[in-house]
């Protein structure tokens, strides 16, 4: 690679070489063959002299503005998360499964009480990116869940969301108070799930 200083040599005895060689062409008693000889040499110094003058650009271009770093893709895509719900009524848990579906979610496993969730939440080969627990469950309530889950550092960095058909703000409280990301009040909107999944994808890690 050639710095500019040496660049600016090569292009100036190219151009010196460009002029002597149109000063031949002017010359009547140069024989045909060495003039075309010459036509052609002119037409190659053209051609590289264009190449190094871009090149020479390029460079000053790259100097004066140096490259923006790259871009990272941040957070999980929907395709790729691993999402355990946690729900011990048949017809919830179906529904739920269907709408995570549809939003292009699919690994998506199911605990059918507190104590499957706790197990599943430990014994996972990959970390759920996202838990989705109801609060009323047998064995052991979401909050229960939850709490041995973090005791036991099996937890890791799911984002943990509570599922509640009860909007009291002291149990909201008492939720957001033991460390829970988040709640969702059923009946559950879909529009309101499907922010809270990619807010929380946007923040989690593989």
């Amino acid at each position: 690679m050639l710095t500019p200083q040496e660049l600016k040599v090569v292009v100036s005895t190219l151009g010196q070489r460009r002029v002597w060689l149109r000063k031949s062409l002017e010359d009547n008693k140069v024989p045909a063959s060495q003039r075309k000889e010459h036509i052609d040499s002119l037409k190659l110094l053209d051609t590289a002299m264009q190449k190094l003058a871009n090149t020479g650009q390029k460079k000053a271009q790259n100097k004066a503005s140096p490259p923006a770093p790259a871009k990272t893709e941040k957070g999980i895509a929907l395709e790729k998360a691993r999402i355990l719900i946690a729900e011990d009524d048949e017809d919830s848990a179906k529904l739920l499964i269907d709408i995570l579906q549809d939003f292009g979610i699919k690994t998506v496993d199911l605990a059918e009480d507190g104590k499957q969730a706790f197990d599943k939440i430990k014994t996972a080969s990959m970390p759920y990116h996202i838990i989705l627990c109801d609060w009323d469950m047998p064995e052991l309530t979401g909050l229960e869940v939850h709490s041995k889950a973090k005791a036991s550092n099996t937890l890791r960095n799911a984002h943990f969301i509570m599922v509640t058909a009860v909007s009291e703000a002291s149990r909201i409280k008492q939720a957001v108070m033991q460390g829970v990301n988040d709640y969702i009040v059923k009946p559950i909107d879909i529009d309101i799930l499907e922010n809270k999944i990619k807010a929380a994808l946007k923040i989690a890690q593989n």
